[in-house]
């Protein structure tokens, strides 16, 4: 991992590429923001990452990828958090709504993130991931979130594109929606965008003795 030399934590590192299946992560984040072009696309991206290097961020706080698609316009946000409750409170305190939501805010108008734990990967080979893509879908509840996931994670399995490398499958708080995350080595043939990592920043994991 490079070092971040603005970050105020020593623990944190400059990384693009996102690590969905950490084991620390109890909460995710998403959400694709729609620019209105690759100039401000761009300015989005980095001024997001910018505002959080420059954030006192607590322990519960993981990672925050932007992630740049392929189209010039669009921009995924992926966040993990260890529990929902700490980031919450972290969003909640005032003094972060003045300074990071701010920034933010004067930046792109964003809606808040869609809230999901991640109930499944599957790896199909080892491979290093270049390209991302999404899909996501509608559910009823948990339980058929987790149906259809399995489903899908059976279907890849037995018949995926040669460039997919893994697929994550993340269930919403409440289950009324499925997102999964998919990672290629290659860039794949999808008309939707494909996303190419672009920035990150990320707690180490715990080294185990």
């Amino acid at each position: 991992m490079k070092a971040v030399t603005m970050a105020n934590d020593l623990e944190l590192a400059a990384v693009a590429l996102p690590d969905p299946t950490r084991p620390d992560a109890g909460l995710v984040l998403i959400s694709e923001w729609h620019t209105q072009g690759r100039e401000e696309q761009e300015r989005v991206m980095s001024g997001v990452m910018d505002a959080w290097e420059n954030t006192r961020l607590p322990t519960a706080y993981l990672s925050r990828y932007c992630l740049e698609g392929s189209d010039g316009l669009t921009i995924l946000n992926y966040a993990q958090w260890t529990n929902s409750d700490a980031h919450r409170a972290f969003a909640a305190n005032p003094q972060n709504q003045q300074t990071l939501g701010n920034a933010i805010q004067g930046l792109f108008a964003a809606d808040p993130p869609g809230r999901y734990t991640l109930h499944r990967s599957i790896a199909l080979r080892e491979a290093a991931a270049r390209y991302f893509t999404t899909a996501s879908y509608d559910t009823e509840d948990s339980a058929t979130a987790r149906e259809l996931a399995d489903t899908l994670a059976a279907r890849s399995t037995a018949a995926a594109p040669s460039e997919l490398i893994a697929e994550h499958f993340h269930i919403s708080e409440g289950g009324q929606r499925l997102y999964v995350l998919s990672a290629h080595e290659a860039e794949p043939a999808e008309t939707t965008p494909r996303f190419r990592p672009y920035r990150g920043l990320a707690r180490r994991l715990p080294v185990v003795t």
